[in-house]
């Protein structure tokens, strides 16, 4: 149950919020998810910051106030050649927790 009611959620955000945002050039938060930034957006506003628990919304809210203009971009497409899916699942769980740890 709980499940289906994050689904519910998350769909509304991504194909109500989102997109109606977007078709406006309204501020939306960019939540971290295939986003792509021009790097001199991020410059001028300041870098990524990964000092803050939501670095994500935080650029975006500093870019936004720095007069940059969001997009939201349903019908993006990628092609993958699944020849170079051959991942060995424990090198990338390796590689994810390594990454992951913190001192």
């Amino acid at each position: 149950m709980l499940t289906r009611l994050q689904n519910i959620n998350l769909c509304f955000h991504f194909e109500v919020e989102q997109q109606v945002n977007g078709a406006f050039l309204n501020f939306f938060g960019f939540n971290g998810t295939a986003g792509v930034w021009r790097i001199k957006a991020l410059e001028e506003s300041g870098g990524w910051l990964e000092r803050t628990t939501v670095e994500d919304m935080d650029i975006a809210v500093r870019a936004h106030l720095n007069g940059w203009k969001f997009i939201f971009v349903n019908d993006v497409k990628v092609i993958i050649d699944k020849n170079c899916l051959s991942i060995n699942i424990s090198i990338l769980c390796s590689t994810y927790y390594s990454a992951n740890v913190t001192f």
